[in-house]
């Protein structure tokens, strides 16, 4: 909750890592999933996660929120 809080991606979904396995069902698969997380480690953990559950059109985001705002995009704060 602290990273979201602190900054993220307008239009995204919080599914903490530690909740991902109980909460697949609320990613969709017919669409392509951008993971992220601060640093961009935990991320390639949950693309992991989805590709084990069937999730083919799922990555990660290399570089995570640290490096999106580094590059000036556009990033939400708070709840």
């Amino acid at each position: 909750q602290e990273e979201w809080d602190a900054g993220h991606i307008p239009d995204a979904t919080l599914i903490p890592l530690d909740q991902l396995q109980t909460r697949v069902n609320e990613v969709p698969q017919d669409k392509r999933v951008v993971v992220v997380c601060r640093s961009g480690n935990r991320s390639a953990q949950g693309r992991d996660i989805l590709k084990q559950a069937g999730w083919t059109l799922v990555t990660s985001m290399a570089g995570g929120m640290n490096q999106w705002s580094a590059a000036g995009y556009d990033v939400v704060t708070g709840p």
